[in-house]
């Protein structure tokens, strides 16, 4: 038994819990009567714990006494058996009161009306568990967390049972049946015993469990343990075999692999992948928390405004996505242009609760490549090469019991998978939406967010233009201020804040919140756009090379001007002119040298590399850890010089 395979095991496991359920149910219908057939030969009518006051007494011992027997149910008026026994409809059953039930001639209106009020108060009070449990259900799903989803479904499993037991109650109630109907309707419904054609069936043959069930479930037991004997035959012998193989395999594959054979193939290596393995790598479903690489299907193209547009993926199956993600996170597109591979990463806009389809909202960058293209050349039924999701920026509801989301432009996707998800799962607390963007026409998702403001009451959106003279804007006009924030924020120093927009706009709001009290530890950020930090002039190289490159990118204004240094690529045996406002990533895509990639604004840490001669200042090093630094990796996206560069690529 201890060497079976696990699945083997486990369902083994499963058969005996089957079996012994089944005993049980064998053995608490025999108690009660269910299934013994009367002496004349007839299916029994009523139950058997009404014929034989002592047989009932001894499986009931308090059917006799004097709380809830028969003998203590008055034919009229609320006897304490009966009443006591509600809860039993409604859950488990105190035993003195269907004992009760059966030996009582009839049940009278009063008696009834008090049992019917009982279980509509049960039914009411179940169903507000529910939903409440159905709401914590999908929160649990959407975070990953199995623990609280497996708590939640109990949950659920026990206020269904709850409130079909009062449905069943309130159905016998109104169907004027006597008492030992009722009991005999219960406990047919506790032990699955009611045929199909409803839980409360006014058949008068007692369905219960003869000696002919217990023989046929006997047989089909050991037919399937048969069964499971020849499987785990057939298991171990198929493993026995792959491990011969395995041994067999491996030594050659080993002496030709050789000392420089590594396992990790470049990203731009074209791997030949059947269909079926396309298919399977495209449609199967990623775990929350793990990244999932392949094609998505361009389903339906929103124009938002003018210069922005939402794009809606879906499997190419129709099916649903093939990943989970939170409220926040980000895909990195890669399309092949002219010939090359362009790759840029776009944040979620739509709801993690939505499982359908996923949507990026782009906005037409002037002299952006891949926006530009999208924006221009793609067109619903496309498929696309997509990788993710990615990065910390999320919010799901449990960080905070409240939280404020800032944002500028097309900043405010992140936010508004935000609102969307916390939409969805019906989250309590308090959202405050603050949004700066130039002109009215360029309101994103201004029509949605009115309609949520109108159906959410604790979402409130404040919204200032920059320009909207000659328009019919009736709000606040100019940029994001500290007075703009306090007036439209209450209790602004306690609330989580995510902000997110153009560096220049993240770096002052950043100062404004600390400047109103918010501790530095409540405000998450994510910038949009390549994040572009002043460069020191050549003076100050040397000793800003000592200093953290946070703090390094603050002092004194940018110096940019023509190439004075060189860059070489030791990898490529590449040698090219280093501007200083260029980048180390721009500066390799300009001579052919492959540096993978993803974000851009240095927060996923695709483009780690190693410098091996040289210093270097970046604006954002969040994807960086200690060690990673201790051991001489730049992130290629951020790393700028004025001095010459060696790094390994």
């Amino acid at each position: 038994m201890f060497g079976l395979p696990l699945r083997c095991r486990a369902g083994l496991s499963a058969l005996v819990v089957l079996t012994s359920q089944l005993v049980a149910n064998a053995a608490l219908a025999s108690d009660f009567g269910l299934g013994r057939a009367h002496p004349t030969g007839q299916v029994a009518q009523r139950w058997e714990l009404a014929q034989a006051e002592d047989d009932h007494a001894t499986h009931h011992p308090a059917a006799s006494g004097s709380t809830g027997g028969a003998a203590d149910v008055p034919p009229s008026g609320a006897a304490p058996g009966m009443m006591g026994g509600m809860d039993g409809m409604m859950g488990r059953p105190r035993k003195e009161f269907y004992p009760a039930l059966m030996d009582m001639p009839a049940l009278s209106a009063e008696q009834r009306s008090r049992l019917e009020v009982q279980a509509r108060e049960r039914i009411s009070a179940e169903a507000d568990r529910l939903a409440t449990a159905k709401m914590d259900l999908r929160h649990a799903i959407a975070g990953g967390d199995s623990v609280a989803a497996d708590q939640a479904s109990r949950r659920l499993r026990e206020s269904l049972n709850a409130v079909q037991s009062g449905v069943v109650a309130l159905r016998s109630l109104h169907e004027g049946k006597p008492p030992q109907q009722i009991t005999q309707a219960w406990f047919k419904s506790q032990m699955n015993l009611l045929p199909q054609r409803g839980a409360m069936a006014a058949d008068d043959d007692t369905q219960g469990i003869s000696w002919f069930h217990v023989t046929t479930m006997a047989v089909l037991v050991l037919f399937s343990l048969t069964l499971i004997a020849v499987y785990v035959a057939r298991m171990r012998r198929a493993n026995a075999l792959v491990d011969r193989l395995t041994r067999a395999a491996a030594v050659p594959a080993v002496a030709a692999a050789g000392p420089s054979a590594t396992a990790v193939s470049s990203p731009d290596e074209k791997a030949v992948v059947t269909p079926a393995q396309q298919t399977n790598r495209d449609t199967a479903r990623v775990e929350p928390g793990r990244s999932w690489k392949g094609r998505l299907k361009i389903c339906a193209i929103y124009q938002e405004t003018p210069n922005v547009k939402t794009f809606r993926l879906q499997a190419p199956d129709g099916g649903a996505i093939p990943f989970a993600f939170l409220p926040g996170q980000f895909l990195t597109y890669a399309i092949e242009i002219d010939g090359k591979t362009v790759r840029r990463s776009y944040t979620i806009a739509s709801s993690a609760a939505q499982t359908a389809y996923v949507e990026t909202t782009i906005k037409r960058e002037d002299g952006g490549l891949l926006s530009d293209y999208m924006h221009g050349q793609l067109k619903a039924g496309d498929l696309i090469e997509v990788a993710g999701p990615s990065g910390g920026f999320t919010f799901t509801g449990v960080e905070a019991d409240s939280v404020v989301l800032i944002g500028g432009g097309v900043g405010i996707t992140p936010l508004m998978a935000a609102i969307r998800y916390l939409s969805d799962i019906a989250w309590p607390g308090q959202i405050y939406l603050v949004y700066g963007a130039q002109t009215t026409e360029q309101f994103i998702f201004r029509d949605e967010l009115e309609y949520l403001q109108r159906r959410m009451n604790n979402l409130h959106v404040a919204a200032t233009m920059v320009r909207a003279a000659g328009t019919s804007w009736m709000g606040s006009e100019g940029q994001i201020t500290a007075e703009f924030l306090t007036q439209a924020v209450p209790d602004l120093t306690r609330r989580r804040v995510h902000l997110c927009g153009p560096p220049g706009m993240m770096d002052a709001l950043r100062k404004t919140l600390i400047g109103l009290g918010v501790p530095r530890e409540q405000i998450k950020t994510e910038a949009f756009g390549p994040a572009r930090g002043a460069v020191p002039p050549p003076g100050k190289v040397a000793a800003e090379a000592q200093m953290p490159a946070t703090e390094a990118s603050n002092q004194g204004a940018a110096t940019i001007g023509p190439a004075t240094a060189t860059i070489r690529f030791a990898t490529s045996d590449r040698v090219v002119a280093l501007p200083p406002d260029k980048s180390v990533l721009e500066v390799a895509e300009g001579a052919g040298v492959s540096i993978d990639y993803s974000c851009r604004v240095g927060v996923c840490g695709v483009c780690k590399t190693h410098l091996l001669q040289g210093n270097v200042t970046m604006e954002v090093q969040d994807a960086l850890t200690a060690d990673d630094k201790g051991n001489g990796l730049i992130l290629a996206c951020q790393a700028r010089s004025v001095g010459d560069l060696v790094v390994e690529a």
